[in-house]
Parts: C-alpha cells; sequence; structure tokens
C-alpha cells in the first residue's frame, strides 16, 4: 500500500541553558543549527503543556520564517481515532483493513498488469491442492459496467489506493498510533521551519520545575574564624539529560500562574430573538462622568506611629549605628563573589583536612558569577553542569572566611535555664544567602545544626545550634506600682492616671574556663517602654537584645525595667458619696495647671448645691407624708365619732392646706434640682487634664 508523504525529518535541538527559580518554575533556553524545510520537535508533560503554550519563544536568529509551532489535539487517542471512518487499531492485517474501506477506489497489481476498481468485499474459495483443500481468501473487486473479478491475494502485489484523502486518514492514524506508543501522555510540539537554508534557531519556554534549595556547612576554629561553604541542590525530572548545561540560580520569586490553553475553550453564546418578533423597551444610557485627571476615586489611609514605636526610635538611634560595627572576632577579609576553594585553616589538624578533602570530592570544582537587580539575585554558574534525568546535583555557590562570633543566646520562651549556643554571622560574601539548613563543626567537630533565613550582603543573623549548659540563667521578677502621676477629666469621668513598674532580672553566670559572650532576649510589649539604665544593642520585631560580656567563672546581674500606664476611674455624678477621703486626697494635690483644681472645686460646689436640696426635697417629702398620716387619723375619728365631731374636722382642712403647700414646695425643689442636673452634667462633660506634682516639685 503507497501514498504521499511530505518529506520531513522531525528532529530536536539541543538544551543549553536552564535557569531556576524559588517559585517552582524553570525557564529552559534550547540553542543549535537547523537546516529546513523541517520540524524540531518538543515534547513535555500534561502538566506542563499549559506553560509551554504560554511562554513558548521561537527565534531563527539569522533571519528567515517559522511557519507555524502547532501541537496535538487536547482529545484523547480513542476521541480522535472515533472521528475516522475505519479504525486502525482493530485491523491486524491487510483482510480487517480491506473490510473496512469497501467501496474505495484501487489499483492492484497482478504480476505486470494493473487493475483499477472498488473494493466490494472479500470471498474465501475452496481450492484442492494435491490430497488437501487449501482455502483461500480472494479480494472481490467492482470493474466497472457489471463485472465483478475475483483475486486471489497471493498473486496481489500491490495496492494502491486511487483516493488521496483515504491515504491521508491512513497516514494520519498511523502518526497518533506511533505517538501513543513513543511515550504515554506526553505532549508533542513541532516547530515547522520552511527555508531551505541552515541557521541558528533558538527555542525558550519555562514550566514548572522543582525549586532549588541552598544548604550550608559553617566551620569555625580556635582562632574565632569562620568559614561558609554553600552548596545549591538542583533536581532535574525531566525526561532528558541536562548534558553540558549553563545553569543559572535565581534568588526571586516573580509572579506566576497557570492559565488553561491546551484545552479547547467553548464560551457561552447567548441565544436572542429574530428580528421583528418582538418590540424593544427603551434603554437610557447612563451618563458619564468626567473627572477631570482620570482619578476616579480615592481613599485617604492615615498612618501613624504610636509612642512605643518614637520611644525606640529615638532612645536606640545610636545602638543601631553601634551595631553596624564590626564584632570583636571578626576577620577584615574582603567580600568576594567568585568561587575560590581555600586550604585548611592554619590551626586545623589533619583530621580536619580530611573533612576538607572530603567536601572538596563530593562538590563540584565550579566558578559562580553573581548579578543583583532589586530584589533579584542570580547564581550563574560559570562552567557547564552534566545532570543525568531523574537526578540532583550539588553545585558549590560560596566557600567564603566571613565575618563571625560565636556567643551564647538566652530567650526564656525557648529555655528558662540555659541559652543556646549560637554563631552571630555578617554576611560579607557580596552574594545573597538563600534559606536553607547549616552545619556547624566548631573545632573539627559536629556542633549541632541550624536553619539560616535569606540573608542580604552585609547583613547579620543569629543561628543557634545548640543548647549551651556551661552558662546557667536564673529569673527573678518584681513589680512595683507608682503613685499617681495625672488626672484626667472627659464625658464625666475622672481616669486617675498611676504608672506600674516590672523589673525582670536575669542572673547570668558563667560555669566555662572562658570568656562567654551572652544575649538575652527580652521580649518587647507594645504597652511597656524600656526605662533601664542598660540599653539593648539592638532590637527585633519581638525582642530586645542585650549583650552580656562574662569572664571565666563570673556572674552578672541583668535588669531590664519597663514601665506602663493604667488607671482608675471616679464617676463624677457619684463625687458627693459617703467616701470623702478619695475627694479630699484629690483637693490636697498640687496640681500643675490650676485650671484643673478650679475645676474639681467647682465640682464640689455644684455637687453640694444639689447635695442640699435634694436633702430639702427628702425632708419636704417626709413633712408632706406625715401631714397625710395626721390627716387619715382625724378622718377615721370623724368617721368613728360621727358629725359632732367638728375640731376634728378643722384638724382635716387645716391638714389639707399643709399638704397642698408641702407638694408645691416638693415640685419647686425637683424644678430646681433638674435645672441644676443639667448644668452640672454639661459642666462636667468638658475634657481636663493636669499632672500632679510631686511633694519635693511643689516645694
Amino acid at each position: 500500500m503507497a501514498g504521499e508523504a511530505k518529506n520531513q525529518n522531525p528532529v530536536t535541538i539541543p538544551l543549553k541553558k536552564v535557569t531556576l527559580y524559588k517559585h517552582g518554575i524553570g525557564h529552559f533556553e534550547r540553542r543549535g543549527k537547523f537546516k529546513g524545510p523541517g520540524e524540531i520537535e518538543l515534547l513535555c508533560g500534561p502538566e506542563d503543556i499549559d506553560d509551554m503554550l504560554k511562554s513558548l519563544f521561537v527565534l531563527n536568529v539569522e533571519g528567515g520564517g517559522v511557519a507555524a509551532v502547532t501541537y496535538d489535539s487536547a482529545k484523547t487517542l480513542p476521541a480522535r481515532l472515533s472521528e475516522f471512518g475505519f479504525d486502525l487499531r482493530k485491523c491486524h492485517g491487510l483482510l480487517e483493513l480491506i473490510a473496512q474501506i469497501k467501496g474505495s477506489p484501487v489499483t492492484i497489481k497482478v504480476g505486470t498488469q494493473k487493475v483499477e476498481g472498488r473494493v466490494a468485499g472479500l470471498d474465501e474459495v475452496e481450492q484442492a491442492v494435491g490430497e488437501n483443500k487449501v482455502v483461500e481468501q480472494q479480494l472481490l473487486l467492482y470493474c466497472g459496467g457489471a463485472a465483478l473479478r475475483r483475486y486471489g491475494f497471493s498473486s496481489i502485489s500491490e495496492i494502491t489506493l486511487n483516493d488521496p484523502h483515504l491515504a491521508s486518514e491512513i497516514q494520519q492514524q498511523l502518526e497518533l498510533l506511533f505517538q501513543s506508543i513513543r511515550k504515554k501522555d506526553r505532549k508533542l510540539l513541532k516547530v515547522e521551519l520552511t527555508e531551505a537554508i541552515e541557521r541558528e534557531v533558538v527555542i525558550a519556554y519555562s514550566i514548572p520545575n522543582p525549586i532549588w534549595k541552598t544548604s550550608y556547612r559553617l566551620m569555625v576554629d580556635d582562632g574565632g574564624r569562620v568559614l561558609l561553604q554553600g552548596t545549591a541542590i538542583v533536581d532535574n525530572v525531566q525526561d532528558e539529560d541536562w548534558q553540558e548545561v549553563q545553569i543559572s540560580l535565581v534568588s526571586a520569586a516573580p509572579v506566576s500562574f497557570i492559565q488553561p490553553l491546551y484545552d479547547p475553550v467553548q464560551p457561552h453564546r447567548r441565544k436572542i430573538q429574530a428580528q421583528g418578533q418582538s418590540s424593544q423597551g427603551p434603554y437610557v444610557a447612563e451618563r458619564g462622568h468626567n473627572f477631570g485627571d482620570g482619578n476616579f476615586g480615592s481613599a485617604e489611609v492615615a498612618s501613624s506611629t504610636n509612642s512605643f514605636e518614637l520611644q525606640l526610635q529615638e532612645r536606640f538611634k545610636a545602638s543601631k549605628e553601634a551595631d553596624q560595627m564590626p564584632m570583636s572576632s571578626a576577620l577584615p577579609i574582603a567580600a568576594s563573589a567568585s568561587w575560590r576553594r581555600l586550604g585548611p585553616l592554619p590551626n586545623q589538624s589533619r583530621e580536619a583536612e580530611a573533612v576538607n578533602a572530603f567536601d572538596a570530592a563530593q562538590l563540584q570544582n565550579v566558578e559562580v558569577e553573581v548579578s543583583e537587580s532589586g530584589e533579584l539575585f542570580e547564581y550563574q554558574i560559570s562552567l557547564p553542569v552534566t545532570i543525568p534525568r531523574n537526578s540532583s546535583a550539588l553545585i558549590p555557590i560560596v566557600n567564603e572566611l566571613i565575618e563571625g562570633e560565636r556567643i551564647s543566646l538566652f530567650n526564656a520562651q525557648r529555655n528558662t535555664r540555659f541559652p543556646y549556643a549560637a554563631l552571630r554571622l555578617k554576611n560579607t560574601t557580596g552574594l545573597t544567602l538563600e534559606s536553607g539548613p547549616v552545619t556547624i563543626l566548631e573545632t573539627n567537630t559536629y556542633a549541632g545544626e541550624a536553619l539560616l533565613d535569606v540573608l542580604k550582603k552585609d547583613d547579620t543573623r543569629i543561628l543557634p545550634f545548640a543548647l549551651d549548659q556551661s552558662v546557667a540563667v536564673v529569673i527573678r521578677d518584681n513589680f512595683e506600682r507608682k503613685p499617681f502621676w495625672r488626672v484626667r477629666a472627659w464625658q464625666g469621668f475622672l481616669y486617675l492616671d498611676y504608672k506600674e513598674e516590672t523589673q525582670k532580672t536575669y542572673n547570668l553566670e558563667n560555669l566555662a574556663e572562658k570568656e562567654k559572650i551572652v544575649y538575652v532576649e527580652h521580649p518587647v510589649q507594645s504597652t511597656l517602654s524600656l526605662v533601664s539604665q542598660e540599653k539593648p544593642v539592638e532590637v527585633t520585631e519581638s525582642f530586645y537584645r542585650f549583650r552580656v560580656s562574662l569572664k571565666a567563672k563570673d556572674s552578672h546581674s541583668l535588669s531590664v525595667v519597663e514601665e506602663g500606664q493604667n488607671y482608675q476611674t471616679v464617676r463624677l455624678e457619684d463625687f458627693d458619696s459617703p467616701d470623702m477621703a478619695a475627694v479630699k486626697w484629690l483637693m490636697d494635690q498640687n496640681f500643675v495647671d490650676k485650671q484643673f483644681h478650679a475645676f474639681l472645686k467647682q465640682v464640689i460646689e455644684k455637687r453640694t448645691v444639689i447635695r442640699l436640696l435634694l436633702e430639702q426635697r427628702k425632708t419636704m417629702h417626709e413633712h408632706v407624708a406625715e401631714l397625710k398620716a395626721e390627716q387619715e387619723r382625724a378622718r377615721e375619728n370623724v368617721r368613728t365619732l360621727g358629725a359632732s365631731s367638728e375640731r376634728y374636722r378643722t384638724a382635716i382642712d387645716e391638714a389639707e392646706d399643709k399638704i397642698v403647700a408641702g407638694i408645691a414646695k416638693l415640685n419647686e425643689l425637683t424644678g430646681q434640682i433638674t435645672e441644676l442636673r443639667k448644668d452640672y452634667i454639661k459642666f462636667i462633660g468638658q475634657t481636663l487634664q493636669s499632672e500632679i506634682m510631686s511633694e519635693m516639685a511643689a516645694t
């Protein structure tokens, strides 16, 4: 069976550069010579195809055309094969194929004779061969007119399909079946180049790839010098070897997302009625607003700095400058961005030399160049790297002597008895160090492990790596409430402000035979301000850090004093309560603002007037109640003695007059009290405040 096929030899071009990011995306660049016309093949996994289509970039470096980039349909293989009128998967041989293409025009070659016709079907003819009977399969061919002829398949040497569309469909099905057996679920993209000229072609794309990771080793000798060795861990999960590839590691996380571009999208379309079927209602377009400068709205965002933050800025301005000075045991070694391999430190033993030799054997000796732009920092591995498929590699990125200091770090939230052994580092490598685990070797011995956060150049970090039981810590707490120092009047209340002083004492004892530098971390509380004489050397987001130097077998007490504010409230409407001691105490104070003393005096005077009227009204109310009781007794006597008790009748009338006069007085007093209350409430609603002078200040 013969068909006309396009003369193409699909090839691929080699992978030359891989750039890995910290957010799970890798940028791949292929480059190579290609002579067209022909197709360049790209294979990717089903989970990569959307990113491939989103980022694919094809460049014919020396000019010339790129016809198109084609790729497999998103339909499954069974769905795509079902679109044809026949299915090659059911064809195990020629007979099954002939059975599916009945009616197709063909030309068969029988010996030297060529016969044209249409496939009508298959026959089985039994023939005698010697003493045996043989069943022969024969092709039933319609040759025009009324002629149907049979040809045994053993005599047919060639069958040519005369319908080019049918031949093309067979070729397409064979191609689909071929791709399905090459790699299950792999997606094929083809870049077609049309010109018959050899040119350099660049193909670049970004697809998911595991993030590159970092790990470090810190070696500290007896002299306090710190050697930092760092390696990048790179994973090749692609279905091809990275052979002599230029690798770049980027310390940045650009915005990245997945948008489904591979699956065809059929948007929903509205169904509307035919014209003239119904009339349309009126439509009023909305008015367009002219905002002039194009601002369609604004929001004012007010930012403020609380007093606590202002105190920190002023109190520790000098300490921030001191924090930038080199540490006592730091080495004045110039930072270098290029790779260099160091020999063993002078004080190291042969065992340490073996450790360095082991590291050197495990790590590839690769030079590193760096570049920085904004938040992006890039490690460019100078020499090509080879990583087999489904393998990983450790690539050296730093090997530098850096500034460092061996310290102990105490944090009561972590351990209440002992500090942590730690290294305080300053990044003098000139590089941005990515986050990763750190193994610490101290005087040729494994000392512990730590985690390093992203460290910019010239920035500092403290890495705790073990519990330091050579320094004992005992904590003592003390609390003191100070006298009232200010009084505030606001909305009918007095607020008596006082200060609370908390003192936490860290008693540090050095049990070792050598000097210790201890950093004590004390929690920062937004409601307290630091008032102790000892100032921290630095402040973090959550802690003050105090530096304490302990000589061998020495001890030291660090007192951290903080001051907070609290208040007690007094309701001014209750200012005439029986407990007049508080009122008298307030009136005896030496207020800085004399107006506040006058305010309190008027409060007392106004409350005194109201209190006296309330007492008068209470007395009058009791008097009226007595008159009503006497009147009721007189009426009872009249009912008992009869009309002859004229004396009791006169008493009843006199009592009634007194009761009426008493009720009138009660109403008068109530009206006066109501008006005075309104004036008083308005008066105490004002806002005033004054500090209270101490006796020493007053004299």
